[in-house]
């Protein structure tokens, strides 16, 4: 509730924004100085890298290229702006703020059947901004139940796979679920794995980060914390993906607006390290690594 009150908020700080950063600054155009209206430039973020944003607008997709509608999308980042894609899958999301570009991404909400990505804002984004088509695919249908922090049981030893991730929660560790996932009840606690097609890869994640796969985890976006609340780190591990054996490897993590503090939103970063087995079979985490969230992970060679 807290989020939707500081959206209306931001939205009313923005008297006007303007199609152009030099409208934004009132040289010019119906709101600006010269303008009839003599409507003040957009408010919010003071710092030299924010940008006057109008609104963002694309559209949603499947595998097959066909819009999905009625999926929530949101762009977030300090604050959140909400809109929805319509029969076409395509969506507009007003903003009507300055911001920072970089701190911010779109996120199609495609619990609880398909992926959930943030897909970062052009860094020169400013007025009208467009993102083109953002993918969405569908996820496994089922998984093994999580013992989750809101279901009150205490914080059990578990040890569950599914699409040839192996997640190991120690005991002791609580997770933590979002809330749109405790409002799904059951389904909302599966661990679920979803390996991304090579030929979809490049959708989600820059073909220069050299990754040999890519996975969507669920709870998306769930958080580890140990008795004292405080965040830990649980193990992964996953069956090779075409690695020789005791080939060293990096775990990269998607980051989430969420936890800022851990990786960017809307960027992959090195979380861990790990190595081929030495019978080929797996990829495990080095000793004494581990994820402390649950979002997009992907594995390459280290170099």
């Amino acid at each position: 509730m807290m989020r939707i009150i500081e959206v209306i908020v931001a939205g009313a700080l923005c008297v006007a924004c303007s199609s152009s950063e030099a409208d934004a600054s009132g040289s010019g155009g119906a709101g600006g100085a010269g303008g009839q209206g003599g409507a003040a430039a957009c408010d919010g973020d003071p710092s030299p890298a924010a940008r006057c944003i109008d609104s963002v607008s694309g559209r949603v997709v499947d595998a097959s290229g066909a819009g999905v509608p009625s999926l929530s999308v949101s762009v977030c980042g300090g604050i959140c702006y909400y809109g929805e894609s319509d029969a076409n899958g395509a969506f507009t999301v007003s903003v009507a703020a300055r911001l920072d570009p970089a701190a911010y991404s779109t996120l199609p909400h495609g619990r609880p059947n398909r992926t959930s990505f943030y897909f970062a804002l052009p860094s020169a984004a400013s007025g009208s901004v467009p993102v083109g088509d953002l993918l969405v695919l569908d996820l496994p249908a089922t998984g093994p139940a999580l013992v989750v922090k809101s279901d009150k049981a205490g914080a059990p030893a578990q040890t569950v796979s599914s699409g040839g991730v192996t997640l190991e929660v120690p005991d002791g560790v609580s997770v933590k679920i979002d809330v749109e996932d405790i409002e799904l009840g059951d389904v909302g606690k599966m661990f679920r794995a979803l390996r991304i097609p090579d030929a979809h890869m490049a959708a989600f994640a820059d073909p220069a980060l050299g990754l040999a796969a890519l996975y969507q985890l669920t709870p998306f976006e769930a958080a580890m914390r140990d008795a004292s609340n405080a965040s830990t780190e649980v193990r992964l591990s996953f069956d090779n993906v075409g690695l020789a054996a005791g080939t060293p490897v990096e775990i990269l993590g998607l980051g989430s607006y969420l936890f800022p503090e851990w990786v960017p939103a809307g960027q992959f970063q090195v979380v861990a390290t790990g190595a081929v087995s030495a019978d080929g079979s797996r990829i495990e985490m080095d000793p004494g690594e581990g994820v402390g969230y649950l979002t997009w992970v992907g594995i390459r060679e280290k170099s």
